[in-house]
């Protein structure tokens, strides 16, 4: 099992990931503000579902992996990590369009259905979540454990902290929504804010590999 140093640090970084807006979090935000609360929740559960299969996909593959070449781990943190600062400036470059596109996205009329489907290739797809399962949370796993098990306990945690969260970020934009559309500056510092921060935490994981922390 992971050391209880590595969980602890593992939550704070997990949090920290889920909490900053990315881009599942932004979709489901967005599917909320367009068509209303059931759709941001049925976005947000159709996500976790796809994110799972990165779990379990990572687990099984990257174990193999890791166990025919022991260093490839070492090069995926490394690429991971630099991608997610990819990703942050990314999303900071992008935050001004995210009010247009909510926008044109407003008068669609969508069954429930298309946007579980809808929800569940975001997640599937969301290359902050790839990143993290692949180059972050291999990162707490004790060596002297079994990988599989160990992945998939963190996995699990990681991806119910998530439900949690995105459905407090749906409920609150349900609750704000005509604020925030009034005004487009608001969302725009929202999405920047968010993207700024997975910066930060990319540099910060960076520093902790090179030093050795």
């Amino acid at each position: 099992m992971p050391t209880l140093a590595a969980m602890i640090t593992f939550m704070i970084t997990a949090l920290v990931i889920i909490l900053i807006p990315g881009p599942s979090v932004v979709f489901a935000i967005g599917r909320t503000l367009a068509l209303g609360r059931s759709s941001g929740l049925v976005t947000v559960v159709a996500n976790a579902m796809g994110t799972s299969v990165w779990v379990v996909g990572t687990a099984f593959g990257l174990y193999g992996l890791v166990s025919a070449l022991p260093w490839l781990l070492e090069v995926i943190k490394i690429g991971g990590v630099l991608y997610l600062g990819y990703l942050g400036y990314k999303t900071v470059r992008g935050a001004s369009k995210q009010h247009a596109n909510i926008m044109s996205s407003s008068d669609a009329k969508k069954s429930l259905g298309q946007i579980f489907r809808e929800g569940f290739f975001v997640g599937l797809s969301n290359p902050k979540t790839a990143v993290f399962f692949t180059a972050v949370l291999p990162q707490f796993i004790n060596p002297a454990g079994n990988f599989v098990i160990q992945f998939l306990l963190l996995g699990m945690i990681f991806e119910i902290v998530g439900v949690l969260s995105d459905a407090m970020y749906v409920l609150a934009a349900a609750a704000v929504r005509d604020w925030i559309l009034n005004e487009p500056k608001r969302l725009h510092t929202i999405v920047a804010v968010g993207g700024a921060m997975i910066l930060a935490v990319s540099v910060w994981l960076l520093i902790n590999m090179l030093t050795g922390h």
